[in-house]
């Protein structure tokens, strides 16, 4: 069996690359001759192939029987919890339909970064929330992350076809709605009432629930074969099967990450979208100048302190190194645990830790030993050796 480490880094590798060529296929597809297909249409046929696939999945992993129970479950014996995620549900459709109105507007450039004002939107909705705990060194990494970003592609090709204002808006709006429907995805990914696919089964429901009735507003000829799949080729096809892709690996990074690292792994990526753009389109960044250079360094710092964390790095916060000189003659580290906190005794400081306790007493126990540890998340059983 996979480890949760493997897993993390894989569907994070598969996100990059699947927001990568999300981008290139849908500028390919609007620069093609013919009728243009409805945005609308596509996010409902993106909906329907990922609740396939997530159906699939179930099967593949309990039977025929196992995806019957799981509708069951997921209906009968967990109504409430099926409605709770028609919230992000809606909102992810919503969001979809925003990104693609937005990107038939603008150049791959302009899209592209204006997508990364979903990174510190996420952040901060982690953080109220989730009540997530973000150091200062992982917000300078973000902020190091979406300049970099901003290097990269603001001076790029913005010369567009569709309205400016239009698609800066569209895209705006999607981002925070990325932001909302990903914090609430995560604690409902993460809670145990449901299996990762169940939850993608529910919202693809209510994905194209919301989608329908979208486009009925629109009147029902829509859902006129002819009219509801005109302008579709094999590029628009693609462009659904790589969405639906991208709303499997998305709940599998917060299954087995978290939302911010999800918008991180999409900002690496704009990095080989910028390049892979100039390329083949003949727009953004040249690759030789100053500015791709300077903005590719700041994405992967970024992207990598943010990961790892300054520490794994060689760098020291501010706190580290005022104690540097006392930890050479540290002989221990007392963890005082109490049934909800704990507290982390150096010296004449105290700073705030989070332990994870499992059958422990409340009198607490003591790590001998890491002189080096400035912060500390374990699970304990009685006491341990660092």
């Amino acid at each position: 069996m996979a480890s949760s480490g493997f897993l993390k880094w894989m569907s994070l590798a598969l996100l990059i690359a699947q927001t990568v060529g999300f981008g290139m296929t849908l500028r390919y597809a609007r620069l093609c001759p013919g009728p243009r297909f409805s945005d609308l249409s596509a996010v409902i046929c993106s909906e329907f192939v990922k609740l396939v696939a997530s159906c699939a999945m179930i099967v593949a992993e309990s039977g025929t029987n196992g995806l019957a129970q799981s509708l069951r479950h997921m209906f009968c014996d967990e109504p409430r919890s099926t409605a709770l995620m028609g919230i992000p549900g809606v909102i992810y459709a919503a969001q979809n339909y925003l990104y693609f109105s937005g990107g038939s507007n603008l150049s791959v450039a302009m899209y592209q970064v204006a997508k990364q004002t979903a990174i510190p939107a996420t952040a901060v909705m982690s953080v109220v929330c989730l009540g997530k705990h973000v150091d200062a060194g992982r917000w300078i990494a973000l902020l190091v992350l979406t300049a970099g970003v901003a290097i990269i592609t603001l001076h790029g090709d913005t010369v567009v076809s569709g309205n400016l204002t239009i698609g800066l808006s569209c895209v705006l709006v999607a981002s925070v709605c990325s932001a909302c429907a990903s914090v609430c995805t995560e604690a409902m990914i993460k809670s145990e009432r449901c299996t990762m696919w169940e939850r993608n089964v529910q919202l693809s429901v209510f994905g194209i629930l919301s989608g329908c009735l979208c486009l009925g507003t629109k009147g029902m000829g829509w859902f006129e074969p002819d009219v509801f799949f005109s302008g579709y080729g094999w590029q628009v096809w693609a462009l659904v099967f790589i969405q639906s892709l991208g709303g499997l690996l998305t709940a599998a990074v917060l299954k087995y990450a978290d939302s911010v690292m999800k918008c991180v792994a999409k900002a690496t990526a704009v990095v080989a979208a910028a390049t892979l753009s100039r390329v083949v389109f003949s727009e953004g960044p040249s690759l030789d100048t100053m500015q791709f250079q300077v903005g590719t360094i700041a994405v992967v710092f970024g992207a990598t302190a943010y990961s790892l964390g300054f520490d794994k790095l060689g760098f020291r916060c501010c706190l580290k190194s005022e104690e540097q000189d006392s930890r050479q003659n540290a002989g221990a580290i007392k963890v005082s645990a109490e049934v909800i906190g704990t507290s982390w005794e150096h010296g004449d400081d105290t700073t705030e830790m989070t332990v994870l306790l499992e059958d422990c007493d409340k009198e607490g126990v003591s790590l001998e030993g890491d002189e080096h540890a400035t912060e500390l998340s374990v699970s304990l059983t009685a006491s341990a050796q660092v």
